[in-house]
This record gives structure tokens, sequence and C-alpha cells, in this order.
């Protein structure tokens, strides 16, 4: 398991970029993706379906707290920890981020353009 220093790993900046830059459905696919790679090195799995549950795939609440602690560090986007049982999919989490993306964007410009300069 990666736990601790997995964070300090995690550099967004492009990820932010590719999500200011792209249309609504272009960023849910972007962030499905994100949820994806990041449940996959967690879990230490080669690949993640969109389809599946994260519970059946082995997500702990250890695991769920960083998996939640990464979304947040490559994203900005303030995430509770219960969305991970109320969206358990890398489809469903990937569109209420991409929600939550926009409007934090829609409420600070600045979400949008954060890691251009």
């Amino acid at each position: 398991m990666h736990t601790e220093n997995s964070e300090a790993n995690l550099d967004g900046t492009e990820l932010r970029k590719d999500l200011a830059a792209a249309t609504p459905e272009e960023r849910e696919a972007i962030l499905r993706e994100t949820v994806r790679t990041q449940l996959a090195g967690i879990l230490s799995q080669s690949t993640i379906e969109d389809d599946s549950n994260f519970l059946e795939n082995g997500l702990t609440s250890l695991t769920a707290l960083e998996l939640t602690r990464n979304l947040m560090t490559l994203t900005d986007v303030e995430i509770p920890l219960v969305a991970i049982l109320e969206y358990p999919t890398p489809a469903t989490l990937g569109n209420y981020l991409a929600e939550a993306y926009a409007a934090a964007a829609s409420a600070d410009p600045a979400v949008a353009g954060s890691g251009t300069d």
C-alpha cells in the first residue's frame, strides 16, 4: 500500500490545465480516467473498469482516505470521504468530480485557471 508518502509525489498541474481547457464531457472523461488510475495504483491492480465497485475491488477505509486525498491534491477540489460510498465506481465518482470542479470553478474563477501560470 502506498499511504503517507504517496500524496507528496502527486503533481496535478498538468491535470488542472487539462481540466480548465476541457469541455464538460472531456472533463468527466479525464476525471474518470484519473479515478481509475489512482485506484489502480492504490490497490496495486493493473486495470480498473469504469463500472467496477470500489469496495468489491478491495478498497478499505484507509485506502478510501488515500484515494480521496490523492484526488483532492490532483484536482484542488474538496471531496468529502463519503463521496466514495455515494459514488462507488470510477464512472459515478468521475461524474461527481466533474460537477464539483465546475461548481468550484464558477464560484472561484481561479480554480479553472489554477496551475496555468
